[in-house]
């Protein structure tokens, strides 16, 4: 997920309502926001793109003095508290430890509009409500939602990521996927007759020159959304015999998101 765009959101949604020159209690937007655009250094952000990278419904939920979203692909919720300064003008937010995250903005605000501006981490708070090509700037719009109760009412039902049948899911497994570490690229391909292979490349060029790419392969199966993959041949001898397994937490047609036999989270990527 972008994280300056969560900083953004986390902090977007905190604005406080003006209503002349008086600013009503930041509790009369508790509910349910949807975003309507988000433009980041000049680049306006795909509706698609909001929901695979930004917040996995589209929305934020305001509760007292903290907000909240679905990460996309973990599908976690997450909360945060806020600061607002509305002596200002224009008014400013700041996320708590923006000296670490760089949670600088500014804000306007109706009863059914939020706009937010905030800055890179390197750059100084915005003093105009635009993101242009090279100002670092991230521009949030979100409007009430319509659907997600009224004012001081959160969402009615939470937000649960999409389910898939074993069959769903081999199909949408097969393919080419990725993901990297600090030394190694992993590349794994499951293949329609329940054959696959797997890559692990170096990415430093003086180990290229001292270890060989690892190759291996085998066969897969897939039960109850957990993938097992039985190693036969590898060019590493300690990989061969080897039982691999993962459990699918997410996937979309470009992202898969596993928790692996350690408990660990890995996100993936499908090559063309």
């Amino acid at each position: 997920m972008n994280s300056r765009f969560c900083v953004a959101i986390f902090v977007g949604v905190i604005l406080w309502p003006s209503v002349g020159n008086r600013f009503v209690a930041a509790q009369s937007l508790d509910g349910t926001w949807e975003i309507s655009s988000v433009i980041d250094d000049g680049r306006v952000i795909e509706p698609r793109d909001i929901l695979l990278n930004y917040a996995a419904d589209g929305r934020v939920t305001i509760n007292g003095n903290t907000v909240e979203l679905v990460v996309p692909m973990t599908y976690q919720r997450k909360r945060l508290p806020f600061a607002v300064d509305d002596t200002r003008s224009p008014a400013r937010v700041d996320l708590t430890g923006a000296e670490k995250t760089g949670g600088r903005g500014i804000f306007m605000a109706n009863r059914d509009t939020l706009m937010l501006v905030l800055a890179s981490r390197d750059k100084g708070r915005p003093t105009d409500f635009a993101s242009l090509p090279g100002s670092g700037n991230l521009f949030v719009t979100l409007k009430r939602s319509s659907a997600g109760g009224g004012v001081g009412t959160p969402p009615s039902d939470p937000y649960t990521p999409p389910s898939y049948d074993d069959e769903q899911l081999r199909r949408m497994l097969i393919g080419t996927w990725g993901h990297q570490d600090a030394e190694t690229i992993h590349y794994l391909t499951l293949n329609p007759d329940r054959s696959m292979s797997a890559i692990m490349v170096w990415k430093d060029n003086f180990k290229k020159m001292f270890h060989q790419d690892v190759r291996s392969s085998g066969t897969w199966a897939l039960e109850n959304g957990v993938v097992v993959l039985d190693i036969n041949t590898s060019t590493d001898k300690e990989r061969r015999g080897q039982v691999w397994s993962f459990r699918v937490r997410s996937i979309n047609s470009t992202e898969l998101v596993a928790v692996d036999a350690n408990g660990q989270v890995r996100q993936e990527w499908k090559t063309p």
